[in-house]
């Protein structure tokens, strides 16, 4: 199964980008966020069936990912492993450091794209425990 992984560049993909998101925040409109949709190659629409968001932070050379989401009917594809490769390596030329926060049940996928958690403390966000993760923007695949 092969995911094809594009920034958001029209009004239609981001409204289909936020169709398959929970929920909007301030930052989505910052001039800095780059949006991700990927599209399933392999069926007959080539449908939107993952998405995610990049806080660009060139200053401090960070790349800060989130809204990370694939279409519950759509995964176990290796489509999850697959968007995030893509969208690192869109802003990796630009960042030294890719940061993410995770839902603490869902962080063994990221440790499987390489990230690490900072330390072994976790925090509440939105009634769901989470922990900070990172990853060198040097390492390659």
């Amino acid at each position: 199964m092969s995911l094809v992984v594009t920034p958001v560049t029209t009004s239609d993909e981001m409204q289909q980008a936020m169709a398959l998101r929970r929920k909007k925040d301030p930052h989505d409109n910052e001039p800095s966020t780059i949006h991700f949709v990927g599209k399933d190659s392999e069926t007959i629409f080539a449908q939107y069936v993952a998405v995610a968001r990049c806080l660009l932070d060139e200053l401090n050379r960070k790349a800060k990912f989130g809204h990370v989401a694939v279409l519950a009917e759509c995964r176990g594809k290796n489509f999850g492993a697959q968007l995030m490769d893509a969208i690192e390596k869109h802003v990796r030329d630009h960042v030294d450091m890719f940061a993410l926060s995770s839902q603490y049940g869902r962080k063994g996928f990221y440790e499987k794209c390489g990230y690490s958690c900072i330390s072994d403390e976790t925090y509440l966000e939105e009634g769901i425990e989470h922990c900070y993760m990172v990853k060198p923007a040097t390492e390659t695949d």
